[in-house]
């Protein structure tokens, strides 16, 4: 696996994993989003296939309790490996 250099960075991606805060879900035309507290303190929406944090994660898993992401991460080789990462909703 290697990151998509080329790609567009959105806006969650400008924050470290650990700062950024689930706080729930909305449905809207059958669309699930999880709704994410940023350290600049704005909400954002995300979906499926989004990306947040500054290791390349991409949304996997949306569920009521828990955003789940598969990050690409350096190995200290010159080479990358994938990762599985999680944000627990904070109430």
């Amino acid at each position: 696996p290697r990151p998509d250099i080329d790609r567009a960075r959105e806006p969650l991606e400008s924050f470290p994993l650990d700062t950024l805060r689930f706080k729930g879900t909305v449905t809207k035309d059958d669309t699930k989003w999880g709704l994410i507290f940023a350290p600049d303190n704005t909400i954002h929406r995300v979906i499926e296939g989004n990306y947040m944090g500054q290791n390349h994660g991409r949304i996997t898993a949306l569920s009521d309790g828990a955003i789940n992401l598969t990050e690409i991460v350096a190995d200290g080789l010159g080479n990358y490996i994938e990762r599985s990462a999680a944000i627990a909703l904070i109430e």
